[in-house]
């Protein structure tokens, strides 16, 4: 009796041990691989928020992850290319990238790609946008109730139309935390011409400091670490983060950052190909869809006036629920009038 019980529990062992070295062999066939653009991986922003997603599908789906860097754009078709050759899933980052995925797309019809800030429009390809202009509407709100100057700088990368939206999103919070307060406030805006130049994007940011910024908004990847590096070194200047929470960087300095959850989307995208549910199309999602916020503050609750608080607190309401569309572009700034509440 003792030896079939034996027998049996052997067999029972033996085919748990291989069903779990099937599973380990599935799982470590399925390859994801990203491509960054070239701020790279260490940028604490878009790229950082791209492969936290890849890593959740390492620990949770049992995927097995890596990258690729990119260094210019004529690093993209190439580095994609590699990348669909190598794995199941690329998560191509950045908009920049739009003419190479749409390239590389159609080479590698039974590669899933996963499309940060653009739209290809190809049946293997899952394109994601963001409605950054919502976060940054109420992160604009917090800047005019904070600054004391009344002169509010930013600083892009590139003028792209992801960054556009930001940086437009931010200019309708402000007006209309500038009128709550009865104070005309002024933004000026500078562009890099690049996301990966810390050193220029801290010239850029004294410069806007010189003209008596005191509270500057960064949307310009490891260039907008420079921005950081410069509110750090100057007394009763503050700054605002992009992408990721960046409170931390500095903290009690840096006011709120923008949360861009890049890193669902592409966990989300990662998951659908890996369970056999992978559909290409456009994705287009803000606050209602938990895709955008803003930081808890929990650095800075003690220097931002009440009063910015609650408003904040409204416009996320009656944007959640549809009732305030904030502008995404310069033009559709010029017909924005800023609510009445």
């Amino acid at each position: 009796m003792k030896k079939r019980v034996f027998v049996i529990f052997l067999i029972i062992s033996l085919v748990s041990l291989l069903s779990c070295k099937k599973g380990e062999e599935r799982n470590n066939g399925f390859r994801v691989i990203l491509v960054t653009d070239a701020a790279g991986l260490g940028d604490k922003g878009f790229n950082d928020a791209g492969w936290r997603g890849v890593e959740r599908a390492e620990k949770e789906l049992g995927i097995k992850g890596s990258f690729i860097q990119s260094y210019e754009q004529a690093d993209y078709i190439p580095n994609l290319s590699l990348a669909a050759k190598k794995g199941k899933v690329v998560v191509a980052m950045g908009y920049l990238m739009i003419d190479a995925v749409n390239k590389v797309a159609d080479d590698f019809p039974k590669t899933a790609f996963i499309f940060i800030d653009g739209k290809v429009e190809k049946p293997n390809v899952a394109s994601y946008d963001f409605k950054s202009e919502e976060g940054a509407f109420l992160a604009g709100i917090i800047a005019a109730y904070t600054t004391k100057t009344g002169i509010i700088g930013v600083v892009q990368g590139m003028d792209i139309p992801p960054v556009e939206a930001y940086e437009t999103g931010f200019r309708a919070g402000v007006i209309t935390g500038g009128k709550k307060r009865g104070k005309k406030i002024e933004v000026i805006t500078v562009t890099a011409g690049d996301f990966n130049d810390p050193a220029k994007g801290k010239s850029l940011a004294k410069s806007l400091i010189a003209k008596g910024a005191d509270v500057i908004f960064q949307l310009a990847g490891n260039t907008g670490l420079g921005v950081i590096e410069a509110v750090k070194e100057e007394k009763g200047v503050y700054g605002i983060g992009a992408d990721i929470n960046q409170d931390g960087l500095v903290p009690g300095r840096i006011l709120t950052s923008v949360l861009k959850r890049i890193d669902v989307a592409v966990y989300n995208g990662i998951r659908e190909a890996y369970e056999g549910r992978f559909r290409g199309g456009h994705y287009f999602i803000g606050l209602a869809e938990g895709a955008i916020s803003l930081t808890d503050m929990r650095f800075t609750k003690d220097k931002i006036p009440p009063s910015a608080l609650r408003l904040v607190k409204l416009a996320k309401e009656k944007i959640g629920r549809g009732e305030l569309i904030v502008p995404r572009t310069s033009e559709d700034l010029k017909n924005f009038t800023p609510p009445r509440w």
